[in-house]
């Protein structure tokens, strides 16, 4: 049994703050019959959606497939943030697989930061697009560490839009 699925109503998407906001859709009808492609692609998350589209704009005949509904599973689950880097910190990546390897790791990661942003531009997305994600801290220590590592990616990434906030800009966001 897959756990993402168990709980799930064939056709419809679970519940959640992005299910209950989204524009509503009719279901895609099921393939019938035979289709012709030069791609087939599994899966209409953001991976598989984002492959079509790019592979659709060079001039390839591609065919989506999903099971459930576009966006069904992690992609339509999770809150959409925008952050730089990967889901462990610099400090981690480099330890490891060493900084060279952690380096591109980085750049991938904003340069899929730079794609998010064209596309919404090219395709005149009515979105409200803020890139960013916050981190609270609750010890003095963790201020400390916070502010230690703004300044490491400031210096070894040329990433200076990281900023340490007190508690008043944070009541703010």
């Amino acid at each position: 049994m897959n756990l993402l699925y168990a709980n799930d109503r064939v056709g419809e998407y679970p519940p959640s703050y992005y299910a209950a906001t989204r524009t509503k859709l009719d279901p895609f009808p099921p393939l019938a019959g035979e289709v012709q492609a030069d791609v087939a692609i599994v899966g209409a998350g953001y991976m598989g959606l984002s492959a079509a589209l790019h592979l659709a704009e060079k001039g390839v005949k591609v065919v989506v497939l999903e099971a459930h509904r576009v966006g069904f599973g992690a992609s339509g689950r999770n809150g959409g943030q925008v952050g730089s880097g990967q889901r462990q910190d610099q400090d981690w990546i480099e330890r490891a697989v060493g900084h060279q390897h952690a380096r591109r790791l980085w750049d991938m990661a904003e340069d899929a930061k730079a794609l998010v942003r064209d596309l919404i531009a090219r395709h005149k997305m009515p979105v409200t697009f803020r890139p960013g994600v916050a981190h609270a801290c609750y010890t003095r220590a963790e201020v400390r560490h916070a502010q230690a590592y703004a300044d490491k990616l400031a210096r070894d990434y040329g990433y200076a839009q990281t900023e340490v906030l007190d508690r008043p800009a944070i009541r703010r966001l």
